[in-house]
């Protein structure tokens, strides 16, 4: 017997085995009739195969019903074969040529879409828009009787004469009615026309709008043939089948589709609705009416826009560009397009609840429902129904409606009156209500009885039905705001003087509150039996009255009665039970079908792991009586250090709450896994094991407005762990996250992101609230009422809820075939067999028994190791490493040295990552650009245009003015640092103050280059030219020099040594210390690199011109430009935290308040003094802030080796002025410190510094380089002082140099002094030195010591002091003169040797003490080895 036949699912790619048996469940389920509960993990395609297996099924039954509808119809004719055979060809032409008509409308619309694409994007639309009327029409005149109610009757008396007056419930006006109903949509009576036909369609329902996009782009993929073919086509079309497109459309709310700009841009969903409604009201002036709304004039609008939608699959963005382009809205014209769809998208809302249903007209009846993300429907279900209120809004609303009906008493008439009445009657007693519980302080929380809500007096006697009714016809909460909006504006011209001005009385951008609370009255009529309310105090809000759903049955049953099929499907619906125990409990378990597909993943890329004991052994209980223990917090820090050590990549930890999170990170920087106080916190630990990120939450983002915020916030934390691992060399991050929160769902983990993922705890709800009370007692009296066991069906689905929650999280990491992770849920209760089986079957495949913590450190980095490379091992940073056999234990790369090694083995730098070498290409650029534009600077300002002695200039300014000028501009630039730390350290970061201020830079060049052209020169302009190029120029370089440095020694991750073994077998120490010293090595050696630019830029000063020399270092400004922002994925970013500088000065001012005792800024000292401060750091930032004020102390000697350095840039360059130049320019000597710098780095990095460390021993601390700085500095200006001596002994001029009359060789030239200017460069090797010792080690020594949230204020404190160098060179700027020099020069070689004398007497214990201690605890530990191996 033949095996039936596959069925062809015309999936675009080939199927997973998983996915066959998913959409072979869809289409049964489908045929079948039935309610289908579908389970298919993330990454397994869920999407395609949903798509594939329903449209199948669905044109497989449109043949179907054709084909047999007629068969029926030939066995009861007597009619002759061939008359019924020509009959069947005609009915099937027939049903075809209405396909056709519409395919072939469609097409013609494809073509004109292409035909007029470049209209639509750049010219005017196809249709003229009618102006929108401003929202101030009437202004001043408008009368107040616009805001008295209409004549209401209710009671049948005159009803359908009031509605008819206006609108009807869906909102539009009779016109637009007849209109729709002329295009196949019925509205009220629900009249069918018979020439349209409403198709069997899909109606495809998702939580937000952008999985729908997802869906709709995956609907893109899919081909299917059509439902009926004609007799005449072709079997084969090479090779192809016949296919017809998917007739799609997908429907939003207004908010999502409305495009009047006056209305969309009140931005709350029920502000635009109501708001659209009332611009369709009797009253409304056509000038003001919505332009857009589908009349008898724009019919052909509304067609053109159905043809135009279907045309192709478009989302909801689509149709919302395509309403604005034909100008029509496209929120109604949608409507009528549904009746021609295959397939119907729509979000949550507008399926789950009824009253959008009807206002949409969307009838399920005989169609099918798929509803995807479907896990939390029964959470969505209660939270469209429930409804909340706090007491203030309830008296806001009392006070309004009351002033409201003062107001217009007498022309209120009929029932106007008594409703408006009855309303605040009622609202009188929910408020004495609550005011009664707000007096109770002993209840927080409880039930509400609505006896007691309607205990007010006369409140028996109020229809809510009908006081419901009224409520939606009058519109009376519109009225009330607009009034209150009104008279407002009113008082506030009165108190402005009675100026006349425009009043604006359209309504409120927010929801007005009487909305609100009309919303929760609605709810007073709810039954009983499914929900109930409740009242709970809030420290925000007040006390609020909350109306909760508790069974979701009786609104979602009218969907499953109507609905042919409905399928639900999602990635986690595990635990099951839920959805047919209470959501389907009135179905017949035969109507019910469920599947829980496997992974595409084989079982070895997972390892699923109840780690159910401690480091020491006892056992995992997060309770809620047990988690918040110090010893339990000190086992998760332990177990989560050892996690992240042995796992690579990324791993994220979910915590049950926000609330236990803040709990344990605060446990963590206090605890220590160590007994010595001088070890690292858990916190600390942690950091240097892997990067640490942190959720955001959910809650700070509550209001309306702040969505976008969030979801900001959201992408930042997501991007920067991302970039984290992308950059770290497999050293990974870690990510602390909560279950339930904003990362928990719809969060693509997959790869390096997360190949670990922790959950710590199970998130049971509190069970003690109200809520849970109300909501366990009624689940239990209904399982009772069925015969079940109450008690069991309630634990159920209390533990349903959680670990529904715990399934969204672990089902983040696995996201397609080649994935692979390990998932360790931390607490003993995940190895019992009830927790167990509520998880997802793929995971209950990969499951293993439960284990400790010792033991999961194995299996999981064996695990995860095996999966990425059978040959390799894999450490914490993802790296692969020799075996080697050790006598005392194996070693593997980024294991900790112990105390025997970090005093014997060599220390090395790791390896840089790219991006710290993009940092520096930058860095270069710019200092290319700075150095080449401030070399010709001293000839610029110095000499005049067209000096006789043939040497450039511009200014005249003499030497001693440049000088000064030259200083200035120093210190600006290194004042400026000050600005743009504060803007990185507090508001956007160090990228993005480098990359704004990169922006200005350019501005200051391009000014000095435009001002420096010879035009420019001789019309004056080249002054203010330059004091404007100046500033600017000074300003950009503030917010690039305080952070460029920082940001590059950010790049390396590693911050505590750890072991390796190099290629030829020896073991070293990779130190970070080591590390930060070569990256500025690196640093600085790019800075001079750069710096040779003044080469080129003072040989195109004298060969072309200034304005050449400015417009190179603009280009190349522009270059570096280009490099960082091309290489921003490859940088490692930290975010701005903000408020860290203001807590830096408010601990100092408490210090100073308390004699200059840092220790009483500390929140362990508040406890014990007498003063208490409100503080928001916490110990330790106390400790760094102590740190950091020492690096401030060696700051302060700084200033006297920058005036010292910045002779070079000017005295040296007038000095070799007056020596015999040879052809040379003499601005270009001081190139020679870069190069030497150039040359000197790598031989010192590479030879010299390990030279002294491995074979000398000596601990050449940052003090010791510092100071040796400062000598050769001295040495550097003694001997300029020589040189100047011998220069002053030399002729022609002796003591004044080109200024004699033997020197004379014609008018205002002279002959220099016979001195080769070649003399001067041990002066400038000198200096480079120097730099080499003091300028690197001061930004190593400034990176080093801040705290980690001031790394730009501390490097911009340090760059403050060359300001300061730049002062003290202004004040000595009158002394630079002839024949003092001699004496400058000596005076600063003396002071210079002087502070390094001092400054090293003052901090040389500093190094020393730290050297001390590592020393001492290295040498008592190989002592102790030593007693150990003789005993």
């Amino acid at each position: 017997m033949d095996e039936p036949k596959e069925r062809d699912f015309h999936h675009p790619f080939e199927p997973y085995d998983i996915q066959k048996q998913f959409m072979n469940a869809v289409y049964d389920c489908l045929e079948d009739g039935k309610v289908g509960i579908f389970e298919s993990p993330t990454g397994t395609g869920k999407s395609l195969s949903l798509i594939c297996g329903s449209l199948t099924w669905l044109r497989d039954h449109k043949r179907r019903t054709f084909e047999e509808g007629f068969a029926a119809d030939m066995a009861d004719s007597d009619d002759p074969p061939w008359m019924l055979e020509n009959a069947r060809k005609k009915s099937k032409n027939a049903a075809l040529r209405r396909r056709q008509d519409l395919e072939d409308r469609i097409a013609k619309i494809k073509a004109k879409e292409q035909r007029i694409k470049h209209r639509y994007q750049n010219g005017e639309p196809l249709y003229k828009r009618q102006k929108v009327a401003s929202s101030d029409a009437g202004g001043e005149d408008a009368d107040e009787a616009r805001f008295v109610l209409d004549d209401y009757e209710s009671d049948g008396d005159a009803g359908p004469k009031s509605k008819a007056a206006s609108f009807n419930d869906s909102g539009l006006s009779a016109e637009t009615e007849a209109l729709m109903q002329q295009f196949g949509y019925s509205l009220g009576s629900r009249k069918e026309h018979e020439d349209v036909v409403d198709e069997m369609k899909i109606f495809f329902c998702s939580r937000t709008h952008s999985q729908l996009t997802q869906f709709s782009s995956e609907l893109n993929r899919v081909k299917m043939p059509p439902a009926i073919t004609p007799d005449d086509a072709p079997d084969n079309l090479n090779g192809q089948i016949l296919v017809e497109d998917v007739k799609h459309l997908t429907l939003g709310s207004r908010k999502n589709l409305c495009i009047n700009p006056k209305v969309k841009m009140l931005g709350n969903a029920t502000a635009i609705n109501e708001r659209c409604l009332e611009l369709q009201q009797k009253g409304t002036s056509p000038d003001s009416k919505c332009s857009f709304m589908p009349t008898k004039e724009s019919e052909a609008l509304v067609t053109d826009f159905r043809d135009h939608a279907l045309a192709k699959i478009r989302d909801i963005e689509d149709l919302g560009l395509l309403g604005k382009k034909l100008g029509i809205c496209p929120y109604y014209a949608s409507r009528p397009a549904t009746k021609h769809c295959e397939i119907v998208t729509l979000p949550y809302p507008l399926l789950l609840q009824k009253s959008a249903r009807e206002a949409l007209d969307l009838s399920l009846k005989g169609h099918i429902v798929v509803i995807d993300e479907a896990h939390n429907l029964m959470d969505a279900i209660a939270g469209i129904y429930s409804v909340s209120v706090t007491l203030a809004q309830l008296q806001q609303a009392r006070v309004q409606l009351t002033v409201y009906l003062q107001k217009f008493r007498n022309r209120l008439k009929g029932k106007n009156r008594v409703y408006v009445a009855q309303i605040i009657r009622i609202l009188d007693s929910i408020i004495a209500y609550l005011q009664s519980k707000t007096a109770d302080s002993k209840s927080i929380d409880g039930q509400v009885d609505i006896s007691s809500l309607m205990a007010g007096k006369g409140v028996d006697q109020v229809n809510l039905f009908k006081l419901n009714a009224y409520l939606q016809e009058s519109r009376l909460a519109r009225k009330v705001d607009a009034y209150t909006t009104y008279a407002d504006q009113s008082q506030d011209h009165a108190l402005d003087g009675g100026a006349k001005t425009t009043s604006k009385q359209g309504p409120r951008q927010s929801v007005p509150v009487l909305t609100h609370v009309q919303g929760f009255l609605i709810s007073l009529m709810n039954p009983s039996a499914e929900g109930r309310f409740f009242f709970s105090k809030e420290d925000s809000s007040g006390i609020a009255l909350r109306y909760l759903l508790l069974d979701p049955t009786f609104h979602f049953k009218d969907i499953v009665e109507d609905a042919r099929a409905v399928v639900l499907a999602g990635g986690t619906m595990s635990p099951m039970s839920d959805y047919d125990q209470h959501l389907l409990s009135y179905l017949d378990p035969s109507k019910i079908m469920t599947l829980s597909c496997g992974h595409v993943i084989p079982p070895s890329n997972l390892l699923a792991i109840p780690v159910v004991q401690t480091l020491n052994g006892s056992e995992f209980e997060f309770t809620f009586e047990k988690r918040n223990t110090e010893k339990t917090m000190i086992d998760l820090g332990h177990a989560i250090l050892r996690i992240a050590k042995h796992v690579p990549d990324g791993v994220v930890v979910f915590f049950p709450s926000y609330s236990y999170l803040d709990t344990c990170i605060a446990a963590w920087k206090r605890l220590r896994p160590a007994p010595s106080s001088t070890s690292p916190s858990f916190w600390d630990s942690l950091s240097c094991v892997k990067p640490v990120f942190l959720e955001h939450r959910s809650q700070q983002q509550s209001s309306e407005p702040r969505i976008v915020t969030k979801e900001a916030a959201v992408d930042s934390v997501l991007n920067a762990y991302s970039s984290s691992i992308a950059s770290g060399n497999g050293r990974g991050a870690l990510l602390f996250a909560v279950i339930g929160g904003t990362l928990s769902e719809g969060i693509n983990f997959s790869d390096a992101l997360g190949r670990g993922v922790v959950v710590v705890g199970l998130p049971f709800p509190n069970p003690h609230t109200a809520e849970w009370k109300a909501k366990m007692q009624y689940l239990s009296s209904k399982a009772s009422s069925r015969g079940q066991d109450g008690k069991v069906a309630a634990r159920d689905f209390y533990e349903n809820a959680c670990m529904r929650a715990v399934n969204q999280c672990v089902g983040r990491a696995i996201r397609h075939r080649g994935d692979y992770a390990a998932i360790l849920m931390l607490d003993r209760r995940y190895s019992g067999q009830r927790i167990q089986a509520k998880l997802p079957q793929w995971i209950r495949g990969s499951l293993a028994n439960g284990a400790g913590v010792r033991d999961v450190e194995k299996r999981a980095y064996t695990s995860v190791a095996q999966t990425e490379d059978a040959s390799a091992e894999l450490t914490a940073h993802g790296k692969e490493v020799e075996n080697e056999n050790f006598t005392d234990r194996p070693t593997f790369d980024d294991d900790e040295p112990t105390l025997e090694e970090l005093a014997t083995l060599p220390r090395v730098a790791d390896k840089l990552p790219w991006g710290a070498f993009l940092v520096a290409i930058v860095e270069l650029c710019e200092r290319f650009a700075y150095y080449g534009l401030s070399g010709p600077f001293q000839n610029y300002m110095s000499n005049s245009y067209n000096d006789p002695n043939g040497l450039p200039g511009a200014l005249g300014l003499k030497q001693s003015g440049a000088t000064a000028l030259s200083n200035f501009f120093q210190f600006w630039c290194y004042v400026t640092p000050i600005l743009g730390a504060i803007v990185a350290d507090q508001y956007l970061g160090k990228y993005l103050t480098i990359k704004y201020f990169s922006l200005v830079y350019m501005v200051g060049i391009f000014v000095l280059f435009i001002t420096s052209l010879p035009v420019s020169i001789e019309r004056g302009a080249a002054f203010p030219g330059l004091i404007a190029a100046m500033f600017i120029i000074g300003l950009g370089t503030g917010g690039i020099k305080s952070n460029v440095s920082p940001l590059i020694a950010e790049q390396v991750r590693s911050t505590k040594p750890f072991i390796k073994v190099l290629p030829r077998g020896q073991r070293v120490i990779v130190d970070p210390e080591v590390t930060v010293q070569r990256i500025y090595m690196i640093f600085y050696m790019c800075i001079n690199l750069g710096s040779i630019s003044a080469i080129a830029t003072t040989t195109l000063e004298l060969k072309v011109g200034f304005w050449s020399a400015y417009l190179l270092p603009f280009i190349m400004f522009c270059v570096g430009y280009s490099v960082l922002i091309s290489g921003r994925k490859r940088y490692v970013i930290k975010p701005p935290q903000g408020g860290v500088i203001g807590n830096c000065f408010r601990a100092l001012w408490i210090a100073m308040r308390n004699r200059f005792d840092l220790d009483k800024a500390k929140p362990s000292m508040q406890e014990q003094g007498r003063r208490k401060y409100k503080i928001s750091w916490d110990d330790k930032f106390v400790d760094e802030l102590k740190t950091a004020l020492v690096a401030c102390k060696v700051f302060l000697f700084f200033p006297i080796y920058w005036v010292t350095y910045s002779q070079m840039m000017n005295n040296f360059i007038s000095q070799a002025g007056q020596m015999e130049l040879h052809g040379l320019p003499n601005d270009i000597l001081p190139n020679i410190d870069p190069i030497t710098i150039i040359l000197l780095i790598p031989l010192l990095d590479r030879l010299i510094y390990p030279f002294i460390r491995t074979k000398l021993h000596l601990a050449f601390t940052p003090i010791t380089r510092i100071t040796w700085g400062f000598l050769i500095a001295s040495l550097a200006m003694a001997y300029a002082a020589v040189l100047q001596s011998r220069i002053y002994a030399t002729g022609p001029c002796y003591t004044s140099p080109s200024h004699c009359d033997a020197g004379k060789i014609a008018d205002g030239r002279y002959k220099p002094n016979a001195v080769h200017v070649a003399w001067q460069t041990p002066a400038y090797i000198l200096v480079a030195l120097s730099e080499i010792l003091a300028s690197i080690t001061g930004l190593e020594f400034a990176y080093t010591k801040a705290p980690e949230n001031m790394k730009s204020f501390i490097m911009s404190l340090f760059l403050l002091t060359s300001a300061f160098g730049s002062a003290l060179g202004i004040f000595l700027a009158p002394v630079a003169k002839d024949p003092r020099l001699v004496w400058l020069y000596a005076v600063l070689a003396g002071t210079s040797a002087l502070a390094g004398a001092v400054f090293h007497w003052m901090f040389r214990g500093l190094d020393g003490r730290e050297v001390a201690r590592a020393v001492e605890s290295a040498d008592e530990g190989i002592e102790l080895m030593r007693r150990g191996s003789d005993v």
